[in-house]
């Protein structure tokens, strides 16, 4: 009996989630009493970096998904994060023609208010109908396919900026809190307020129009010779503190948005093409090869002018000691670190996925509580390993033929890998269930030891193949953080950047940037107790509570997803070393 819909539901049934935008799709699954059992980014199943116009939910993923995590006979709501009056919206557009190519064609490849060409926002738009048109079609196949037949009840949507903040606010230590939500785009704009009460959301102001901070940083990261559409805003920050503040630069940017009161306003069309045109007029001729450090440090610096009026609104409209931040515009680390202590914020939360792929919960959670009044969210912050675990199934296979390979108890695991980098060895260390977002949190990582100067070029040359300038983040044992960083805070998921006492910068050269700042993950044996043994026996032979930590993959590419993509990693780059698991192979 394939395709039966049911319209209603009991109180107690199973959530899927969709992030349904144009980039970064992602899943989650939430079980009857609103415990996340799976979240990932569809890029990692894909391996197709920010997944650009992918469902989801693809109908063999699902299958798979839905056989391990949701009974046969339960029943499932889906839900998605673009609204019910939006996607209304996006589907008269459609009617009219606006989408066709020949519409498309019409238009000016000009800038306009979004700070991007017109006719590319109109694409991008375009791509966002298609995906809110096609969202769920998966699950119902995947359902098909799993169980031959669809208990569901159709499909709830949710306000973007609702499902940013439902997420983050959800996910977060506070019960009460003021969230201020910042990216690209929303459905009336590009930023929004809420206040968190008691555990409740209330939308305090949503910013209504086509002008956005993160268009703006996109449009900054263009002209200073990356790529936006490649995800490749982070190359700012990353090339930032290398740069010097051009007055003229800053005065051409600064041109783009004025603050009249706690209100952000943003220039007309023309003046942003104009500031465009002034600025590629002046960009360096191997900008393009090497990145533009003075327009990424002017750029960073507007970005948090821009940032710091929002703040300032929030602060006036929800006075709160704790801040929750989300949106795309929250991966800016540089300016998360310096949030504390502003506009009487003792407290910062960032999730670990707060871009679009966190939408997947925050649609779920919220159409759970919708169907479930007395829920309350379990107090925060959440563990951020809710992805896909690695089967080892090809090491039992490879031990057969590689005399390299061993594999060992967990404790001779821990001592073996400690002592590899403590001697200088690059390990790929993977374990567990993926991280949920973008950073790799020791358990889909390459790790170093950060204290030859070298280290971060041998790691760039013989693995990771990035530019020199973008930092490697540091993972330190929580307890030993406030003799490390000044006015030291809490980093879970390595979302913001603090500053190295300076003291101890000499000790570990790998992982202070530029600007003597590391972009930490403090590592907790409550949040992740094998990688913390291993921080911890690294400790114990070196006496630096550090190790370098990056992600499992190499430019260009998502971190793996499968054993065999550690393998191909391991013998197609410099990693000296590969643990999986109790599996440990060496070169």
């Amino acid at each position: 009996m394939a395709g039966r819909l049911l319209h209603t539901l009991p109180a107690m049934s199973y959530t899927i989630g969709l992030a349904t935008t144009f980039h970064d799709p992602a899943i989650a699954i939430i079980d009857p009493g609103g415990e996340v059992l799976f979240a990932e980014a569809t890029e990692r199943y894909l391996q197709y970096k920010r997944a650009p116009n992918c469902e989801p939910d693809t109908a063999a993923r699902m299958e798979s998904l839905l056989k391990r995590y949701i009974p046969k006979d339960a029943q499932i709501r889906l839900a998605t994060s673009w609204g019910e009056e939006f996607t209304g919206f996006l589907d008269q557009m459609s009617r009219a023609g606006s989408f066709s190519l020949d519409s498309l064609l019409k238009l000016s490849p000009a800038f306009n208010r979004s700070l991007v060409p017109e006719r590319s926002e109109r694409a991008l738009i375009a791509n966002l109908h298609h995906q809110q048109q096609r969202a769920g079609l998966g699950t119902l196949l995947g359902l098909d396919r799993a169980f031959g037949e669809a208990k569901v009840s159709g499909i709830k949507r949710y306000g973007h900026h609702l499902s940013h903040a439902a997420y983050a606010c959800w996910s977060s230590p506070f019960r009460d809190a003021a969230c201020l939500v910042v990216d690209g785009m929303g459905e009336t704009g590009a930023s929004a307020i809420f206040a968190l009460r008691d555990g409740r959301l209330t939308e305090l102001k949503r910013h209504r129009g086509r002008e956005s901070i993160g268009f703006y940083f996109g449009f900054v990261t263009d002209l200073a010779g990356f790529d936006q559409a490649k995800g490749e805003e982070w190359k700012i920050m990353g090339l930032a503190p290398y740069g010097k503040n051009d007055p003229e630069l800053l005065a051409l940017l600064r041109k783009l948005y004025r603050v009249d009161g706690t209100k952000l306003s943003f220039a007309d069309a023309a003046t942003v093409q104009n500031v465009a045109d002034e600025i590629l007029a002046r960009r360096p001729a191997d900008a393009l090869d090497k990145g533009w450090a003075d327009l990424s440090r002017c750029g960073q610096n507007v970005f948090a002018e821009m940032m710091e009026a929002l703040l300032a609104e929030t602060a006036a409209l929800c006075p709160s000691e704790n801040l929750v931040v989300a949106g795309g515009c929250a991966l800016n680390s540089s300016f998360n670190g310096k949030i504390v202590g502003r506009h009487g914020f003792k407290q910062v939360h960032v999730p670990s996925a707060p871009a679009d792929d966190g939408n997947a919960i925050g649609a779920a959670w919220l159409a759970h509580a919708e169907a479930n009044p007395d829920w309350q969210a379990p107090k925060g912050p959440m563990s951020p390993y809710l992805g896909s675990s690695l089967s080892t199934e090809p090491f039992e296979r490879m031990a057969a033929w590689e005399p390299r390979l061993k594999k060992l108890s967990p404790d001779e695991i821990i001592t073996a890998t400690a002592k590899l980098l403590a001697e200088g060895k690059l390990i790929g260390w993977a374990q567990g269930r993926a991280e949920f977002g973008p950073r790799a949190l020791g358990n889909r990582s390459i790790l170093a030891d950060p204290r030859p100067a070298d280290a971060k070029d041998i790691l760039n040359a013989k693995v990771k193949y990035r530019e020199a300038f973008r930092p490697f983040a540091p993972s330190i044992l929580a307890e030993h953080g406030p003799d490390w960083f000044e006015n030291y805070q809490d980093a879970p998921y390595m979302e913001r950047t603090l500053t190295w006492k300076e003291a101890v910068r000499d000790r570990v050269p790998a992982v202070v940037h530029e600007d003597a700042t590391g972009r930490l993950q403090s590592v907790t044996a409550q949040r992740n107790a094998r990688y913390h043994a291993l921080i911890s026996a690294f400790h114990a032979l070196t006496g630096v509570p550090v190790i370098l930590n990056t992600s499992f993959n190499i430019m260009g590419k998502p971190i793996l997803h499968t054993s065999e993509d550690a393998i191909l990693m391991f013998y197609t780059s410099g990693l000296d070393a590969l643990v999986v698991e109790d599996w440990l192979l060496v070169k």
